[in-house]
């Protein structure tokens, strides 16, 4: 007994240990996006279609990253993931061409996708008490990566460090964390008796997964607009300079990670469904104040982060219980869907930068949360007219 518990903290430590990577290695791009662009000679669109291709990497893992797992296990998947991240990062740091640099992204989103989708379902199975609390402290480690990235990229391109390197850099780290999962053990994990299947038809007709798909698609929409156009934004439209636009992101992803920390806490006493509803509708006016506002209250959008930080855990917490089976399968098929939407409207944002301003461009993030507080409400009757009908 001893022994099982000692490699289930292990494996916790794993899934804190995969997000980390994640978070940094997702969010050193956005601070890197304007020297990227002056090399490669490319505009805001082709960037976009770069972010986008990254994104449909990704989208491949997650989409096939669900049976995969239920196939071969959790401990290749995580491998394999490792395997194709490494390669895109070193290949990124080498492209010499703007196609080779798209084929590399490509290649680490899908490495990124097979990592998060092997934290995603080994979370359900290694988070036996507290889910709410749990899922969150594992999201605070993204946002912990999340920080600690643009600030880390920030500060070497000040320091004259060439964007290449700091990819190079990150090997390191990513390296790290690869050794302490090699030490893993997954015993109890793989003999755990699968669960039961659902058609994938029967999967794509659910409403609810519909709606989870389209309510985390146009979140994560919203944070990955903002982590890959914040210091693009702060730096063509504020004015800021990219060691002051660098630090507003780290500001962001700061507090997004201390939100992360005790959001989950929030979420248990005030109800999941309650507190994203609220969360959500607090992230909406922090950003659009530091839109429309004064320069100096930029820091708002940072201040914000706060409130984006719960929405993507406490929402996974409430697919899980909303399911009694399949639940791998409908994870991939919500996680790829949603991929899905954040892929296009991203690219949408870095089209709208070219056709009118980069200042239209960001604001598309308004828009996008907007949905996502209507899809809320649609969610919660939906689950609401569940629960009278179950038996």
């Amino acid at each position: 007994m001893e022994n099982q518990k000692r490699l289930r903290n292990m494996l916790i430590i794993l899934t804190f240990g995969l997000m980390l990577v994640q978070g940094s290695i997702d969010n050193i791009r956005g601070v890197l996006i304007p020297s990227i662009k002056d090399e490669f000679m490319v505009n805001y669109t082709s960037i976009a279609t770069m972010m986008l291709l990254s994104t449909l990497g990704y989208i491949t893992a997650t989409f096939t990253g669900g049976m995969m797992t239920d196939k071969i296990g959790h401990k290749k998947l995580i491998f394999a993931g490792f395997l194709f991240a490494i390669t895109g990062i070193a290949g990124i740091a080498m492209a010499g061409t703007y196609f080779a640099l798209v084929l590399f992204m490509f290649l680490l989103g899908y490495g990124i996708g097979l990592l998060t989708m092997g934290a995603s379902t080994l979370a359900p199975v290694v988070f036996v008490k507290n889910q709410g609390i749990m899922m969150n402290l594992m999201h605070f480690f993204y946002g912990m990566g999340a920080t600690v990235g643009p600030k880390y990229a920030g500060m070497l391109l000040a320091a004259g460090v060439a964007w290449r390197d700091i990819y190079r850099y990150s090997l390191i780290f990513v390296g790290t964390v690869l050794i302490y999962f090699l030490f893993c053990k997954f015993p109890h994990i793989e003999e755990k008796k699968k669960e039961e299947r659902v058609p994938l038809r029967e999967i794509l007709m659910d409403r609810r997964v519909v709606l989870f798909s389209l309510l985390l698609g146009f979140y994560v929409a919203s944070e990955v607009g903002l982590a890959n156009w914040l210091a693009t934004y702060l730096q063509n439209v504020k004015g800021m300079s990219e060691s002051k636009s660098a630090s507003y992101l780290s500001l962001f992803f700061m507090i997004f990670t201390i939100g992360r920390l005790i959001g989950g806490f929030i979420a248990e006493r005030v109800g999941y469904m309650r507190s994203v509803f609220i969360f959500v509708l607090s992230a909406l006016v922090c950003l659009a104040i530091g839109i429309f506002g004064k320069k100096e209250y930029v820091m708002i959008i940072s201040l914000g982060g706060f409130f984006f930080s719960i929405v993507y855990p406490t929402v996974m917490v409430i697919l899980i219980k909303s399911f009694k089976k399949g639940l791998n399968s409908i994870m991939g098929v919500v996680i790829t869907a949603s991929s899905g939407i954040n892929m296009i409207a991203n690219w949408f944002i870095g089209k709208m930068n070219d056709l009118f301003h980069e200042a239209v461009g960001f604001s598309m993030i308004l828009f996008f949360l907007s949905i996502v507080l209507v899809l809320l409400l649609m969610l919660k009757r939906e689950l609401a007219g569940e629960r009278k009908q179950a038996p």
